[in-house]
Formats: C-alpha cells, sequence, structure tokens
C-alpha cells in the first residue's frame, strides 16, 4: 500500500515539473505565415537581466550627460561674466587713460605756458634791470663816439644836469680815482655792470639800491665832462647800442 502512495507522489511531483524551453510565435495580421522560436528559459532570463541591465546604464547616462551639459552651461555662463567683467574693465581703462591722456595735455600745455610765461618775465625783468636809459637828466650835449680802446662813450652836461642810473642796480663801488674823480660802479644784474666817472662827490653810497633815473652826481658848472662805460659780462659795450633817447 505504501509503495503505491509513494508512487502516486512521484507522479504528482513529475507532473509539476517546470517548463525549460518556451515556444514564441510571430503570428503577422493576416495569419498567413507564422513563424515561431524556441527559446530556453536561461536565455530568456539573460536576456531580460541584460535589458535591464541597458535600461539602468541608459538612465545613468542620461543623468550623467545631464550633469555634464549643467556644468557645462554653468561654465558658458561663468565664462560669459568673464568676458562681461574684462570688457568693462577694458572700458573703464580706456576712460582712465583718455584722462589721463588730457591731464597730461592740460599739464604740458600749462607747463609751456609757464615756460613762456617765465620766460617773458624774465626778459621783462632783464629789461627793466638793462642800463637803457640816458645816465643823464637836464641839458646835454650829443656824447662822443664810443672809445673801444678804453669802453667808454664822453657826454657835456650843462650846469645843474644829473648823472643818473641808466637802469635798475645796486651800487656795488664808489672809488677816488686820480684821472676821473670819484668812479662809481652799479650792478644790473643779467651781466650787466655800468660804470659812471665824474669829478664831484656822488650822492650815493655803496649798497644803496637804484631805480633808473635815480641820481649818482649833481653836475657842477665847474665840471662839464664826464665818461660812462657799460660792461656785458665783463666786457664793455657801445652804449650807443641800447640807448633809449625818451629815458
Amino acid at each position: 500500500m505504501e509503495t503505491v502512495n509513494q508512487q502516486k507522489t512521484s507522479e504528482k511531483k513529475a507532473g509539476k515539473k517546470k517548463p525549460t524551453r518556451y515556444t514564441v510565435l510571430f503570428v503577422p495580421s493576416n495569419a498567413g505565415n507564422v513563424k515561431q522560436f524556441k527559446i530556453s528559459l536561461d536565455f530568456l532570463i539573460i536576456s531580460i537581466v541584460l535589458l535591464v541591465f541597458l535600461l539602468i546604464a541608459g538612465i545613468f547616462y542620461i543623468v550623467f550627460s545631464s550633469g555634464e551639459l549643467s556644468r557645462s552651461h554653468a561654465e558658458v555662463e561663468l565664462l560669459t561674466e568673464q568676458l562681461q567683467n574684462v570688457t568693462s574693465s577694458n572700458i573703464i581703462l580706456r576712460a582712465d587713460n583718455e584722462r589721463l591722456e588730457n591731464e597730461l595735455f592740460t599739464a604740458k600745455s600749462q607747463l609751456d605756458t609757464r615756460a613762456y610765461v617765465d620766460e617773458r618775465t624774465e626778459i621783462a625783468e632783464s629789461m627793466a634791470y638793462q642800463p637803457s636809459g640816458l645816465p643823464v637828466s637836464g641839458v646835454i650835449s650829443k656824447p662822443s663816439e664810443f672809445q673801444k680802446e678804453k669802453g667808454v662813450v664822453t657826454f657835456s652836461v650843462g650846469d645843474g644836469a644829473k648823472i643818473v642810473a641808466s637802469g635798475k642796480g645796486k651800487v656795488t663801488k664808489i672809488i677816488n680815482d686820480p684821472n676821473y674823480g670819484y668812479v662809481v660802479q652799479v650792478d644790473h644784474g643779467y651781466g650787466y655792470v655800468s660804470i659812471y666817472r665824474y669829478n664831484s662827490y656822488p650822492v650815493v653810497s655803496e649798497g644803496m639800491e637804484l631805480l633808473r633815473g635815480n641820481p649818482i652826481f649833481v653836475c657842477v658848472s665847474e665840471q662839464n665832462t664826464f665818461t660812462y662805460e657799460i660792461q656785458f659780462e665783463g666786457s664793455a659795450i657801445d652804449p650807443n647800442t641800447i640807448f633809449k633817447i625818451d629815458g
């Protein structure tokens, strides 16, 4: 009895055995040419696993590509912002450069103007100090010719005339000369020195500052001539070349 039951149990187990191969049918819409393929269970499982793997790999690739695309987009935005900053900096630098060029041009113009003004001022000052006026006020005769060997000219003066400074300057020397009487030397600056020789006591003293026309001697009737000399940088020059008759 037990053997019969075991045999039935074995038959039941054998009747429940799982299939190892499957048949796949491809049925066209007209059902005219049906194709079938037999595949094993292992192949089907491998195919499903491979399909799932490919699906997961595709999802990862899409996610990775999206991340790369986002990073690339962020880099493009960063580069665009940097380019805009560089462009703005370049515009600012160009504006600063133009401003500096304008300031340099203005400064150069001011320096040129200042140099011109200083030059004209120096010329005006040198002209003010230049002994270009007549050294006599009052009644005089035409001065003699320039005596090159002595570097002097001679004036004839009337009684009461005054021998005066021919330009602005300072009395630097007064000496008593046996040939001429008193000799007064006036330094006008800018290389000019005037020398007055007359046989009478001067009305100035050493160190005195003089303006053009200030008296140096007062002429007396007994002495009606005096000599005059101009030196420029140590050499005598002809006073007739710089006289101003209205001085």
